[in-house]
């Protein structure tokens, strides 16, 4: 029921398992370049830019599972240097939790010298390393030949990037 008495319908979607979402922003070192994925994805039949992510098993370490997906996804091996903390991002759709955590990684760590994915046989997940100044131009060139961009990539680097123009 509405404050004012009328009685309210919601859609939204709740996971039946006890899990929550990893996002791992990470960065190159000393190049600077981030990591970002071109994806497809099944349920908006398009390919997505964004970050490595993840569904994570309740009780897991955030910073193990982030890991785990910048490994199986682009294939380096990072430390993590920020986390989120638990955040509810789409609270008008979902209940999910979700982490974002930041992770460096060495690229003159020989095991960066040549990532090597790890993906599942689904997955279709190509890397693009790009500096920050390159991604809103990126994103504008993925979003003009169709494809879709992430949320969070557009907060980090294309808002952002609006806002230092216009600001």
């Amino acid at each position: 029921m509405s404050e004012s008495g009328e009685e309210v319908h919601w859609e939204c979607i709740a996971r039946t398992s006890d899990t929550y979402i990893v996002v791992v922003v990470a960065r190159l070192m000393p190049s600077g370049r981030y990591v970002l994925l071109r994806q497809y994805r099944q349920a908006i039949e398009n390919t997505v830019i964004g970050f490595c992510a993840g569904v994570a098993p309740a009780g897991s370490d955030p910073e193990v599972e982030a890991l785990r997906e910048l490994r199986e996804e682009a294939g380096f091996v990072g430390h993590i240097v920020a986390s989120s903390g638990p955040l509810k991002v789409n609270v008008g759709m979902s209940n999910d939790d979700q982490y974002i955590l930041s992770a460096e990684i060495d690229e003159t760590d020989p095991l960066n010298q040549h990532p090597q994915q790890e993906l599942e046989p689904s997955e279709e997940i190509e890397v693009v390393l790009l500096m920050k100044d390159e991604i809103p131009a990126f994103l504008l060139s993925e979003q003009a030949a169709g494809r879709t961009v992430g949320p969070g990539v557009w907060y980090m680097f294309g808002a952002l990037a609006s806002l230092e123009r216009h600001g």
